[in-house]
């Protein structure tokens, strides 16, 4: 797939584009500020949209100038219309796997703490979200922070605990944890971290 700049200017949306996403797009205008312009908007040899007016209206918003766009030349114009629709219901048909959903939240808490989780919840409801999934989607983010919270800080204090033991006893060479960078557990030469 051949990927190009191009001017947001330049780019038309499809009139008869049968979608509301005004409601949307700030979601994603949020996901571009946050992540960056990472899926192109597809657009016929008339650089009218196929496929990616909310990312146009978001990048429109968010004041940039270029875009990234693929340009489907291979679609005839019957094409590029029923891949509008396909395209804009399959993301409908979609669920959440609630219970591999909280292990990438855990990740994400983990490695970036509260900055990127609002984001997250609000990118994966999605505007179309009714209040159940938007409240469920937050609980189960909340409670995987906090259960995050909960294992980092008694993962700190056990390794706090032991440091202070191999310190205290003057232990020295391999011991649990040795050579895992583990913070004061004693090192192969006999030093202690």
């Amino acid at each position: 797939m051949k990927v190009e700049k191009r001017k947001v200017g330049n780019i038309r949306p499809y009139e008869g584009n049968p979608r509301q996403n005004d409601d949307a797009v700030d979601a994603v205008a949020a996901s571009i500020h946050e992540f960056g312009f990472q899926q192109p908007i597809v657009v016929d040899t008339d650089g009218v949209i196929v496929v990616g007016h909310t990312r146009w209206k978001a990048a429109k918003k968010l004041g940039l100038e270029f875009v990234s766009v693929h340009v489907a030349t291979d679609l005839t114009p019957e094409q590029a219309k029923a891949y509008r629709l396909a395209d804009n219901r399959v993301a409908d048909l979609a669920t959440w796997d609630y219970d591999l959903l909280p292990i990438e939240l855990r990740d994400l808490h983990r490695r970036h703490r509260r900055q990127t989780l609002p984001t997250v919840v609000r990118q994966a409801a999605g505007p179309d979200a009714g209040a159940d999934s938007l409240h469920r989607l937050r609980s189960v983010a909340a409670a995987t922070a906090h259960r995050a919270d909960h294992q980092d800080a008694a993962r700190r204090r056990s390794h706090a605990a032991a440091g202070g033991l191999l310190r205290a006893g003057g232990v020295r060479g391999r011991q649990a944890g040795a050579g895992r960078g583990a913070p004061g557990v004693g090192l192969p030469d006999g030093r202690v971290r």
